[in-house]
């Protein structure tokens, strides 16, 4: 009976039989389940008290994954207690108004990092754009190229794109080379891939410290940029 007991302990909070459980035949691992169910039935607080700390866990793990991606471009210092990601299109118009904010905080704010993570789900120039973006970022430009992008109004065609490209500084055709590479392929996936995993459909989005802000809304990114510098000052203070 202890083992069985052990077994049912395991599975409950794991939610599924545990390794060194499969080795009891299949009436033990039934009954093993009614006990577990039994349980739960009798006690839904354990089963909600899993659940919100499997949830957390769920979204901790996405912000690892959000801030900590070495293929995006990121500025200030690299351990800043305070770090915003923001999504962005460059055909956004939300993202082209954001764009004086997020400037300003890189200017202003050496206790935050800026993470940008290029999502270009408006047209193909989004994509080209961000193609170009990337394939630009070996050399050492991206900042520069990324502030004339999103700055531009108006067609985002190749030709301009390339306008851009030369006037932020940037090898034009060693950035046409690159832009269809596997290695910025796969940097679009798998932003795309998180973006979903979030459960973001639209651009800007912003995530200070973990908390989502959906849209360019300066009023409720200060309140949360406030909000987190006072808990970072209280943190260090103690």
């Amino acid at each position: 009976m202890a083992r069985w007991i052990y077994a049912a302990l395991l599975a409950l909070f794991a939610f599924v039989l545990p390794a060194s459980a499969q080795t009891f035949n299949a009436q033990e691992q039934a009954e093993i389940r009614a006990v577990v169910r039994e349980y739960l039935v009798n006690n839904p607080d354990v089963l909600r008290e899993a659940l919100d700390s499997l949830a957390e866990r769920a979204q901790s793990e996405r912000w690892q994954r959000a801030k900590s991606d070495p293929r995006d471009f990121s500025i200030g210092p690299a351990d800043a207690p305070i770090v915003i990601v923001e999504f962005f299109d460059y055909r956004c118009g939300y993202c082209h108004a954001a764009l004086e904010w997020v400037s300003d905080i890189s200017r202003t704010r050496r206790d935050v990092r800026i993470v940008l993570k290029e999502f270009p789900i408006l047209s193909a120039e989004s994509m080209q754009a961000s193609r170009a973006a990337i394939a630009a970022m070996p050399q050492g430009r991206y900042w520069q190229f990324h502030q004339a992008l999103m700055a531009f109004r108006g067609d985002l065609n190749s030709a301009r794109i390339d306008q851009i490209a030369r006037e932020s500084g940037i090898d034009v055709p060693r950035m046409r080379r690159a832009m269809e590479s596997e290695t910025v392929t796969q940097l679009l996936q798998d932003n795309r891939a998180l973006a979903i995993d979030l459960d973001n459909t639209a651009t800007p989005l912003f995530l200070i410290n973990g908390e989502m802000i959906a849209g360019f809304d300066r009023a409720r990114l200060d309140a949360r940029l406030r909000e987190v510098t006072r808990e970072v000052r209280e943190a260090r203070a103690r």
